[in-house]
């Protein structure tokens, strides 16, 4: 990546400063006994190949024995393939830790210093090999190293929403697609850089296609445009190109997953119908798959979004989501994949909130062992703030994943500069007192196989991947988090910041501090920070909707009216609140407990109405939309003031970013306490609202 003209994100490897480190270093990691006997020992001896060369500023030695003139070598194996590895630590518990685990260890071999990667298994080894040097890269000792890594969470996927033979990405803000489906089965070296990166942060799954598998035709377009589409990617003409990246990953330890459409056996083959309990549609499906592991034996499976937003599902013939899925399972029972099923299920029901929960929990149990469903964080989709989704505790026979949103289709695109990890670091630790309290929502789908996070990927064919160079802290925090829920989101920020701009004190600490701090900003300035969701545009006419304002858009979810705003979700209301458990939905329930920062998501109140600081509603709504743009602005002045400290090319680019989102924070400030004072008719208290003409 260092020769490319892309950017090298967290991989940049810079030379370490500090020479008594630099030779700690050295003595122990300059010469690499590693082996060589498989895809990812390969990937293994190029990642230090290129980042021991940059680090310790000369190009390590690579042996394929131990090489006993030096005083210390870093080994890097198997304890049941390595003598050096199997005298060096306990061979017991290396072979004991989970397929993805691995352990660092700093010890001496035959009189020579050795720092050790081990691992029960050869991708352990991938993720034991970038720990290794993230703690290099970022200046820490190895000299005393004793680490043992688990993930928690089994699955860790990103669901890369890429159209193609379109060559663009759903909800993409970072340009087209880096996948060039016209010329695969060709290969590009940006593709093993990107699985690099994956690997880097612990990702073990890629789903290369979007979801919506089916795309209306768009005006315009030449002849050929749409002649493929994702639901072809399953055809046999079309499979040896999924393939061919499938065997990059796999250098990585990642494998590979492609979405399908329901209607596949018809669309793809030559069936009439789709029904699940058809036959034919369940020996196509059972054909379909060993085809598809004929040519990729590490094949990870299928994502489904079915039911929604017009994609066909088993609805269509009058059955259960637990039959449409377990059709698809059971096409999976020889092998070791499975079927990701979407519950983002929703229709013309008067409050979508409560429609995954009821559509899904009465299912639970009636799903196949080789289903997982997979639910978004929150009710809605998405929202710069919402509340946990309710069937996170709620199905505990059945395999979930949980779905997040990398990409900041909501908070400002490839624009605005809007850190999700503390978003995320929110959501991991609500409680969902589903077996009483201390039942975190991480319990409903952590350390199971079959279980895990799944993200809506955010990179394209930018130079810099994300469309701002800052939105590639949330593609490392993901990965970070998805490993490790219980990370301290701060020190995941810090950790990339040192990673990608070096570790200038300065720098390390504005930065982190614009980081922590940009969500909630991003928050006010959108929703006025009381729990408003769907505020956004949602038309047609602009290359990228959710991104300006318009909440007269969507009345349905503000619940905006002359005597106050809000849904109500109380028992009074849409009783969404009963879908939580005790003493969740209590506290939910009544105004008065409920968090101000979810209060206009569960209830309608008067614009009057006031709050534990004796502001009103309507003020507090003014008050927030305001600091959400005064934030902004700050954080700006602080990026500014790392002129100098930072490179040209990124200082400049995120600078003009800011300005641009600092514009749009004041349309979308305007914007919202116009739409407040129409409804509610009552002025700012500081004489900011009605709006200066």
């Amino acid at each position: 990546m260092l020769d490319a003209d892309y950017d090298e994100c967290w991989l940049r490897y810079p030379r370490v400063d500090d020479a008594d480190r630099r030779e700690s270093y050295a003595r122990r990691c300059l010469h690499v006994y590693a082996g060589e006997t498989s895809p990812q020992h390969g990937a293994i001896r190029d990642e230090l190949r290129e980042g021991l060369e940059g680090i310790l500023g000369r190009e390590p030695h690579l042996w394929q024995h131990p090489p006993r003139s030096a005083d210390g070598f870093l080994v890097v194996g198997q304890p049941d393939l390595m003598e050096v590895v199997a005298d060096s630590v306990d061979a017991g518990m290396v072979r004991s830790l989970d397929d993805d685990g691995y352990h660092l260890r700093s010890t001496t071999w035959e009189g020579a210093e050795v720092t050790v990667v081990t691992a029960p298994t050869d991708r352990g080894l991938v993720y034991g090999t970038f720990h290794l040097l993230r703690l290099m890269a970022t200046g820490e000792p190895i000299d005393d190293l004793d680490v043992v890594e688990e993930p928690r969470n089994a699955e860790r996927l990103i669901n890369q929403w890429d159209e193609p033979f379109r060559g663009t990405v759903e909800r993409g803000y970072g340009g087209e697609s880096i996948f060039k489906w016209e010329h695969l089965p060709d290969l590009r070296e940006r593709y093993f850089d990107y699985a690099r990166l994956l690997a880097s942060v612990g990702i073990n799954g890629v789903v290369l296609n979007d979801v919506n598998t089916t795309r209306p035709e768009r005006p315009g377009d030449l002849a050929g445009t749409g002649e493929f589409e994702g639901v072809d990617l399953l055809d046999e003409q079309h499979l040896p190109k999924v393939a061919a990246l499938a065997a990059v990953f796999r250098r990585y330890g990642i494998r590979t997953y492609l979405s399908v459409n329901y209607a596949s056996p018809m669309l793809v083959g030559d069936l009439d119908t789709a029904d699940p309990l058809d036959d034919a549609v369940a020996a196509w499906w059972k054909d379909k798959v060993a085809e598809v592991y004929d040519l990729i034996p590490d094949f990870g499976g299928f994502l489904v979004k079915a039911d929604s937003e017009g994609q066909p599902g088993p609805y269509d013939y009058d059955r259960s989501h637990a039959e449409g899925a377990n059709v698809l399972g059971r096409a999976f029972e020889p092998y070791d994949g499975r079927v990701f099923w979407r519950a983002f299920v929703y229709s013309d029901h008067d409050d979508r909130a409560v429609q995954a929960h009821a559509i899904f929990e009465p299912q639970d149990g009636d799903f196949h062992e080789k289903v997982t469903v997979q639910v978004k964080n929150g009710p809605i989709d998405f929202q710069p703030r919402e509340p946990v989704s309710t069937l996170f505790g709620d199905m505990p026979e059945t395999h979930l994943a949980c779905e997040l949103q990398i990409t900041q289709e909501y908070t400002g695109q490839g624009v605005h500069v809007c850190s999700h990890v503390p978003l995320w670091e929110e959501f991991f630790a609500f409680d969902t007192h589903a077996d009483g309290e201390g039942t975190p929502v991480t319990e409903a789908f952590a350390g199971t196989e079959g279980e895990g996070i799944a993200g809506v990927g955010n990179v394209g064919e930018d130079g810099n991947w994300f469309g701002n160079y800052l939105s590639g802290v949330n593609l490392y925090g993901f990965g970070r988090l998805a490993w490790d829920p219980t990370l301290d989101g701060e020190s995941v920020t810090e950790e990339w910041v040192r990673l990608t701009f070096g570790d200038d004190p300065e720098v390390v600490e504005t930065v982190t501090d614009i980081l922590q701090d940009s969500w909630e900003a991003t928050v006010d300035y959108e929703t006025g920070g009381l729990g408003l969701i769907h505020m956004m545009y949602n038309g047609e006419a602009r290359l990228e909707n959710h991104y300006d304002p318009a909440p007269a858009e969507w009345p349905g979810y503000t619940g905006a009216t002359e005597d106050g705003i809000g849904y109500d979700r109380s028992s009074s209301g849409s009783d969404y609140v009963d879908q939580f458990a005790d003493p969740v939905a209590e506290r939910y329930d009544d105004p008065e407990t409920c968090p101000d920062k979810l209060l206009l998501f569960f209830h309608h109140l008067p614009w009057d109405h006031e709050l534990d600081d004796g502001r009103t509603v309507v003020q507090t709504l003014y008050d927030n939309c305001f600091a959400g743009v005064e934030e902004v602005k700050r954080l700006r002045e602080q990026w500014r003031s790392l002129e100098g400290s930072i490179d040209e090319q990124r200082y400049r680019h995120v600078a003009e970013r800011f300005d641009e989102q600092v514009e749009q924070a004041e349309r979308w400030r305007d914007t919202l306490v116009e739409y407040f004072h129409d409804y509610s008719g009552v002025a700012d208290e500081r004489g900011r609202v009605p709006l200066a003409n």
